[in-house]
């Protein structure tokens, strides 16, 4: 039933197709941003690497390094948008930039579709809740959220997982409301597609069977027991049917099993629940995980107004006890629970929250204008969530208007540093392209001087600064980075890094790691015979002011606007 003085049908979808024009103009603005240079972004470095590989033979894949950390529903789809581009245009050579950008870009499409496909979603499950003017507030919301606007331009298997739990999470309403067969196929299926997409949508299944136990078809009380059996297996069946689809397309998993038990081990739970402490979790070595999603993730994800808008939301849903808000309540809080255990909270697992809080933000409002007394609060309240979430987007889209700041620090490179100049260089996916990789990119090439490799002549003569192993090793004493640093300066005229190292090392704590802290503090003060000649950063801009998002966790910026630092030898 249309609550009181709710939009009218015709209102709200004029409304909702504005706001998917609006959300897709987001998301699909400037896909080829750095491209074809696909080292920048380290996950889709693996995502295009496993996709390429799955195409060409699945063995190879399923063998490659790493290749069980993402499921490969994003792959098969980037593959199948593949095969139809080359179907009615050419054969992609991923040796040639051109053709190397439209690979990049069909897979950040692919992103791009799944986070505009959300927008309506979060609005069928807003106008369930709290009516149609819910669930416009809530698309608008999500189409504006930074967080995922900025991930839908990036082909990781986020985008998916998001839109597959949110499709989920439609079915789990209709259970609630319905308990139909409709419902349980649909959430099976999406559920399974969820899981395809990425691990974590397993967090789904609790909810599953909270939606089950607020489902009208529910046995009325415990006894007699007989009821509860079909029930019960009932409510097992999208759980079951949601395994067999993840299967059924991800063969790979049970004929390669102890390579996926591996990967899984290695790479998802052990470094993420604090099983080791590998060198790229350094930023989290001092923070606190459990709260760090409430006052850095969410805070510069979507914006201080909507977060804390939508965090009273989820209590609001809470409080209003009807079934389907508290289906809707339990979404966010089932899914923290789950992910907020990782001891290493990346921006981007927050990600299945900006559906959820665009929900209660959006109920939350639409449930206090339809109250008279409330009206007064409710409107400024709604109108800064609003703005604020709109101004934060615009700006953040800044980020994508002005060229990459990697590659306007290749291009300086290449005016001022001579051919044959020794440059030593941090190895990290944001080093700027220089010499042939600038020039004549190649997808299948080694493009970082990671260990083992410590030295390429290629233009010029780069020499690795090992941060990421030789230094951070707990293998070796404070003598040896000493001298491992001063041997690596001995070989170069100028330095070339970006600021992911100097960010890390800044959280460990200088008993283990303060002779590299101290290596920086000496080089950007210029005591070890180099200066700084230029600096390259982009920030979140809209008519001329800046926002300063220098706080934010690290990969929130160093993904797409990290900053570039030149040195050279006095």
């Amino acid at each position: 039933m249309i609550p009181h003085s709710d939009l009218s049908r015709r209102s709200a979808l004029a409304w909702l197709a504005a706001i998917i024009a609006l959300g897709a103009a987001f998301r699909f603005y400037n896909l080829g941003w750095g491209a074809p240079y696909y080292h920048f972004h380290i996950d889709e470095h693996f995502v295009f690497n496993g996709a390429y590989l799955l195409g060409r033979d699945a063995g190879a894949a399923a063998n490659s390094a790493k290749f069980f950390m993402y499921p490969p529903l994003p792959m098969y789809v980037l593959n199948l948008v593949v095969d139809l581009y080359e179907a009615v245009a050419h054969p992609l050579l991923l040796n040639v930039p051109r053709d190397e950008v439209t690979f990049m870009v069909l897979g950040r499409a692919t992103s791009a579709a799944f986070g505009t496909a959300t927008i309506p979603l979060v609005y069928l499950i807003a106008s369930r809740v709290a009516g149609r003017r819910a669930g416009v507030l809530a698309a608008l919301l999500l189409a504006c959220s930074v967080l995922h606007l900025r991930d839908s331009h990036f082909f990781t298997t986020d985008s998916s997982l998001v839109f597959f739990s949110t499709l989920t999470w439609v079915y789990l309403i209709r259970t609630v409301q319905h308990g139909d067969a409709k419902a349980d196929a649909g959430s099976a299926v999406s559920f399974g597609l969820a899981a395809l997409s990425k691990y974590t949508a397993v967090f789904l299944a609790p909810l599953i069977g909270l939606a089950h136990l607020l489902s009208s078809r529910r046995p009325a009380s415990l006894r007699p027991l007989g009821p509860w059996l079909p029930f019960l297996l009932r409510a097992a069946l999208p759980l079951a049917g949601g395994l067999v689809v993840f299967l059924i397309l991800d063969p790979l998993v049970l004929i390669y099993y102890d390579k996926f038990r591996m990967d899984f081990r290695d790479q998802i739970t052990t470094p993420l629940l604090g099983g080791s402490q590998p060198q790229f979790f350094s930023q989290f070595a001092d923070v606190q995980p459990h709260l760090y999603w409430f006052t850095n993730l969410l805070w510069y994800g979507i914006g201080p107004a909507f977060e804390i808008w939508g965090l009273i939301g989820v209590v609001w849903l809470f409080v209003r006890r009807d079934r389907v808000a508290l289906m809707a309540a339990a979404f966010p809080v089932v899914f923290w629970l789950f992910a907020g255990r990782s001891v290493a909270p990346f921006p981007r697992y927050a990600l299945p929250l900006m559906p959820a809080l665009a929900v209660a933000a959006a109920a939350l409002s639409a449930d206090l204008l339809r109250r008279p007394r409330w009206r007064p609060l409710a409107l400024p309240a709604t109108a800064v969530v609003v703005v604020t979430t709109m101004v934060w987007a615009l700006a953040y889209m800044n980020v994508f208007r002005q060229p990459d700041s990697r590659l306007v620090a290749s291009e300086w490179i290449r005016k001022n540093i001579p051919p044959e100049s020794k440059i030593l260089i941090e190895p990290s996916h944001n080093i700027p392209p220089m010499g042939s990789y600038l020039t004549a990119t190649d997808f299948h090439t080694n493009y970082v001087l990671f260990y083992p490799q410590t030295e390429k002549h290629d233009y010029y003569r780069q020499y690795a600064f090992d941060t990421y192993r030789s230094l951070y090793n707990r293998g070796v004493d404070d003598n040896y980075r000493r001298d491992y640093i001063t041997s690596r300066l001995a070989l170069a005229d100028w330095i070339v890094m970006d600021d992911s190292y100097v960010q890390q090392y800044s959280h460990l704590p200088d008993t283990e790691h303060g002779v590299v802290k101290q290596h920086y503090r000496d080089l950007f003060a210029g005591r070890l015979g180099f200066e700084l000649v230029q600096t390259f950063k982009v920030y979140p801009s809209l008519f001329g002011w800046t926002i300063n998002d220098d706080g934010a966790e690290m990969t929130f910026r160093s993904f797409d606007h990290p900053r570039v630092f030149i040195f050279k030898r006095k």
